[in-house]
């Protein structure tokens, strides 16, 4: 099995920079990702920039926990230079990141456009530990007798069927259908895959509510690598009717998992130039072609309608 990468990019514009002096800062809104916030802190100090990437708990800030990960943050010109630093680190509950991110002479010089930069963050979480969520619904001993394999995720043990399973997912279909040798096993052990997300996976398939912003990441990548089309389906379902996540970032999930629904509705809330703007990636080769030809078509028919007015 492929591990599940738990990655993800987010970015905010900062405006009116020529507003901050010596020891203020701005904040970025927060953005809730694998069941975490995260936000990016810039300080002006005299004459560098210095700049964050900062983690919370969203759900308990009473309980111990650490999100290992990878991140860059990026800022760039519009003549296509860029200053960009990389780190490894373990977030518990501080920000991490450089002190000297990039000189505010080189900022206001090569960065700025009116009066704002955008500054991008790609992170790869690496472990989570601390963090949970509220169980809709038991997997654990109670529900032996109802089973007939254990699966072991991470240090938890979930008892299931795996003709119901196998009914889901062609993963499982294979692994428990097929010729491989947990076919016979009591007990299967399956890597890579965080327990939390494996819960709430296995409650969307039981026909619990277990979908929201701070759980979708997971669900979401975990029934896309173990090919759960039902769980797909009501997480396409989720963000069409009730995320609150930006234009933006559902074009990129649906792109990344080909959720053809989503990117339709997506397209068609998008009518205005302040619209086609939030929606468009930070680099737009990382965007679907097709969703980036009909945003431009859009924009240059909102030009020109603009135009035509103003004659």
């Amino acid at each position: 099995m492929v591990a599940a990468s738990k990655e993800f990019v987010f970015h905010h514009t900062f405006k009116d920079v020529s507003q901050l002096e010596d020891g203020d800062f701005f904040k970025s809104p927060e953005e809730i990702h694998y069941n975490a916030e995260w936000f990016i802190l810039v300080i002006r100090t005299k004459d560098q920039l210095e700049a964050y990437l900062h983690c919370d708990n969203e759900k308990d800030d009473n309980v111990a926990w650490t999100v290992d990960a990878e991140f860059s943050l990026k800022i760039a010109s519009s003549s296509g230079s860029y200053a960009m630093k990389f780190q490894k680190g373990c977030f518990d509950g501080f920000g991490l990141g450089w002190n000297d991110f990039v000189s505010w002479d080189s900022l206001t010089e090569d960065f700025l456009y009116d009066n704002s930069f955008t500054i991008e963050a790609c992170v790869k979480i690496t472990k989570m530990t601390g963090f949970s969520k509220d169980v809709l619904r038991s997997f654990d001993e109670s529900e032996k007798r109802f089973s007939d394999v254990i699966l072991v995720v991470g240090d938890e043990k979930f008892y299931v069927l795996k003709l119901f399973l196998a009914s889901h997912s062609s993963y499982f279909n294979a692994l428990f259908l097929g010729k491989f040798k947990e076919a016979d096993q009591s007990e299967v052990t399956l890597q890579n895959i965080d327990p939390t997300d494996f819960q709430s996976l296995l409650e969307v398939l039981y026909g619990e509510p277990a979908i929201d912003d701070g759980t979708i990441d997971g669900v979401l990548l975990l029934a896309h690598m173990l090919d759960v089309t039902l769980a797909i389906r009501k997480c396409e379902e989720f963000l069409i009717e009730k995320s609150m996540k930006s234009m933006r970032e559902l074009l990129k999930m649906a792109n990344q998992y080909q959720l053809e629904n989503l990117k339709t509705v997506c397209i068609s809330k998008i009518n205005t130039i302040d619209e086609i703007e939030a929606a468009m990636a930070y680099n737009p080769e990382e965007m679907d072609p097709i969703v980036l030809a009909t945003l431009l078509k859009k924009s240059t028919a909102l030009h020109r309608s603009a135009i035509s007015d103003s004659v």
